[in-house]
């Protein structure tokens, strides 16, 4: 017997010290770089509660070791300067975990819309999609570094740092779109839905081969791609809300079947909206609008490493008001579809490679037929673009490249007619069916000195095409240049460095400069009597345009320890040949009641410098603030202020999310904005302050209702960049329910 009972003990004795040394043992993987493929040496290791001390780093080949894990599986906090930090569940049962970090472009952020929010260098996601009632406006405006130009309730300019569209390289899954209204009606982003997307990619600088193609800046918006399973499973989402302020309404769903080796996401959208009441209870005439989305996504996987995606877009929108402006716009209507192709691990040379070739045709109404104008006009708009581009990672010994080739062909074409009373028609060509062929070949590469210190370098090179094809448009231009052939060839390009150190386990800083020259704009290049509401002006385009130049300046140093969040950034542009507007009196107007006319010129330099600074401090694991703010600044030449530059602004949000509902309170501010120039129609803007309420609760695991209050106090008020000083929307109570099935 007391044999048989130490035989026991033993045995319990020895699971217990092999339970003990299972529950010990080291966890092993490697580390890769998302982008090349390639193994990253020096990445630090840390607890996910933890950023003061890492645990363990990646050796020369990319490989890691724990040691005495006492868990089977960890959650660890990936961190190396020159990209997104990254949290994953690490496992002893796996022989070689692997994990894979995204390169971090500087001075750029994505805005998670619909897929998984990973830990990166901006966790803002969560702040921004605050219900499904919000627009794609809604959540540029709230990006550090951004606001936008409101003429109306409908599809508002994008602005970044106080550059506006005529400086921005917009795009929706990598596509160029030609907006066509002249009057920038129908910005890009105009033409999407944020039930469609996935991300929206913003870049503030020409920092990388993808971003501001032949601009300063970029927004290119990513669609929600079709995904494959390996059984056949349908599943999808339907929802809806109310909006008190407008009498706005909004039904969406989206819909997935994913299989072995194909997969379809379709989404649809439908919004509406009446006349808004600003702060005072006053109606703000013709600010309603209607609009329909379709968007879908094909996905055929041929095999785990080849793939090809479709993707076709609809959208619709009509009897959309324009208050800011004298015309409304009776409709608006895009057609946008591509083909891509995806390889990777093609040979010992070529990583992977993306092909592309798209197409897409835009109209576009103005009209004035409710409006009490004494004059009636039309003005339609027409763009396509067709494109295709390849894009790939090389490896070359020790070397990576980024090389990326692209064409595009667009046409754009827009007309008038005004019919005064008693009199014939008038007609007129304002873009003259111009065609503009761009051809651009991007290359760069980027290496680690030593284990921390990242240098990134790149070069574009594009040559542009453009020629007028309308007889009437080149006959309207001779009369301001006689000697314009009808035809213009540039050549032109760009080059960046990037610099990124970690000073320590919690502070990072980067250097980033770029040279670049953009493109001149439709409206620059041909423009004929194009009428600003803004400052009153006609407007008359320039073909013997210099090509504007800017040499851009960052620093940044950002701090992130456990539970706080500090990003710091230092921007300038400082800009050659900088294009304007400037007044020619020897001319008539064209419009009624307008000020003058103006020919577009370039000025000898401009400036913009301004800071961003964003704090996130985690207060517990139930509260959570943010603090976003942010100043531009621009000067012109003759040391008189640029116009339209955003005042010193920004938004402190707070957070308390619970199981199944989270609580969210807002404070939007701006200071006044006095530095103005009034030789572009602008006056001072006051001070504003708005507080808005917003929350969220699971019902049953079924239902997820969302629910808030904007501009609680009902504060009358208006931003700075808002044309005419249209006031925002008063108080709203908006309600939003979604379910999933």
């Amino acid at each position: 017997m007391k044999s048989f009972l130490t035989l026991i003990f033993l045995i319990i004795l020895q699971t217990g010290v092999s339970d003990l040394l299972k529950s010990q043992s080291k966890i092993e993987g490697m580390v890769y770089s998302e982008n090349t493929g390639e193994p990253l040496s020096g990445v630090s290791l840390f607890t996910d509660d933890n950023n003061k001390t890492p645990i363990g780093k990646t050796d020369e080949n990319g490989k890691f070791v724990l040691e005495n894990i006492k868990k089977s599986t960890v959650s660890i906090k990936f961190k190396r300067v020159g990209y997104s930090q990254k949290i994953v569940e690490l496992s002893g049962s796996i022989k070689i975990n692997k994990v894979y970090l995204a390169e971090e472009l500087p001075e750029s952020e994505e805005i998670i819309v619909n897929d998984n929010l990973y830990d990166n260098n901006l966790a803002l996601n969560n702040f921004y999609m605050t219900s499904d009632l919000n627009s794609i406006d809604e959540l540029i405006s709230k990006t550090p570094g951004m606001t936008v130009i409101k003429r109306g309730n409908y599809a508002s300019e994008p602005v970044i740092r106080g550059m506006n569209s005529d400086r921005i390289n917009v795009t929706i899954d990598g596509m160029k779109i030609q907006s066509a209204c002249t009057d920038k009606m129908d910005p890009v982003t105009s033409y999407a839905e944020t039930n469609n997307l996935k991300s929206i990619s913003v870049s503030k600088g020409a920092f990388s081969k993808d971003d501001c193609a032949s601009t300063c800046s970029s927004i290119d918006m990513k669609l929600k791609d079709a995904e494959t399973e390996n059984k056949l499973t349908l599943n999808g989402n339907i929802n809806g809300g109310y909006l008190s302020v407008s009498n706005g309404a909004k039904v969406d769903g989206s819909f997935n079947l994913k299989s072995r080796s194909f997969g379809n996401n379709l989404s649809l959208s439908y919004r509406t909206s009446g006349d808004y009441k600003d702060g005072s209870g006053n109606e703000v005439f013709h600010s309603g609008y209607n609009k329909v989305n379709l968007t879908n996504s094909s996905l055929f996987r041929a095999d785990d490493k080849n793939s090809f995606k479709a993707i076709v877009i609809y959208d619709y929108a009509w009897d959309i008001g324009y208050p800011a402006l004298t015309m409304d716009v009776k409709d608006a209507e895009a057609f946008i579809t591509g083909i891509q192709f995806n390889s990777k691990d093609i040979s010992k040379l070529i990583k992977d490679l993306e092909a592309k070739v798209y197409f897409n045709k835009i109209n576009h109404v103005m009209d004035d037929s409710q409006r009490d104008n004494r004059i009636k006009m039309d003005m339609p708009g027409w763009t396509d673009t067709k494109g295709a581009y390849i894009d790939s990672r090389l490896n070359a010994g020790n070397m990576n490249f980024g090389v990326k080739a692209e064409f595009s062909e667009l046409n754009a074409n827009a007309e008038m007619t005004m019919y005064p009373p008693g009199a014939s028609p008038m007609y007129m060509v304002t873009w003259p069916d111009v065609n503009k062929d761009e051809l651009s070949l991007s290359i760069n590469t980027g290496r680690m000195i030593g284990s921390n210190l990242r240098v990134d370098l790149g070069v574009r090179a594009f040559g542009i095409n453009s020629k007028v094809n309308s007889e009437i448009g080149y006959s309207e231009l001779k009369i301001f240049y006689p000697e314009f052939s009808g035809e213009d060839s540039r050549f032109l390009g760009n080059v960046y460095m990037n610099v990124g150190t970690g000073l320590w386990n919690s502070m990072t800083a980067g250097i980033n400069y770029s040279y670049s020259k953009r493109n001149l704009t439709i409206s620059e290049q041909y423009a004929f009597y194009i009428f600003n509401r803004l400052d009153s002006y006609d407007y008359i385009g320039n073909p013997y345009l210099k090509n504007e130049s800017s040499n851009q300046l960052e620093l940044n140093l950002n701090y992130d320890a456990d539970n706080f969040r500090l990003e710091n950034s230092l921007f300038g542009y400082f800009f050659g040949d900088y294009i304007v507007g400037k007044v020619d009196s020897a001319l008539s107007p064209m419009t009624e009641n307008s000020n003058g006319v103006k020919i577009y010129t370039n000025i000898p330099s401009a400036v913009i410098m301004g800071f961003e600074q964003t704090a996130d401090i985690k207060i517990s694991e139930k509260i959570r603030l943010i603090n976003n703010i942010q100043y531009t600044y621009g000067r012109e030449n003759n040391d008189k202020y640029l116009p339209q530059m955003p005042p010193l602004m920004g938004t402190l949000s707070g957070r308390y999310t619970a199981d199944k509902y989270l609580l969210q309170g807002e404070a939007v501010w701006a200071a006044s904005q006095n530095k103005i120039n009034a030789d572009y129609g602008e006056t001072g803007t006051p001070s504003f302050l708005v507080f808005n309420l917003r929350s969220s609760i699971n019902l049953f695991d079924l239902f997820t209702l969302d629910a808030g209050i904007e501009n609680i106090f009902d504060v009358n008020y208006y931003e700075h960049l808002d044309w005419q000083k249209i006031p925002r929307p008063g108080r709203n109570l908006y309600i939003a329910i979604n379910t999933e099935f």
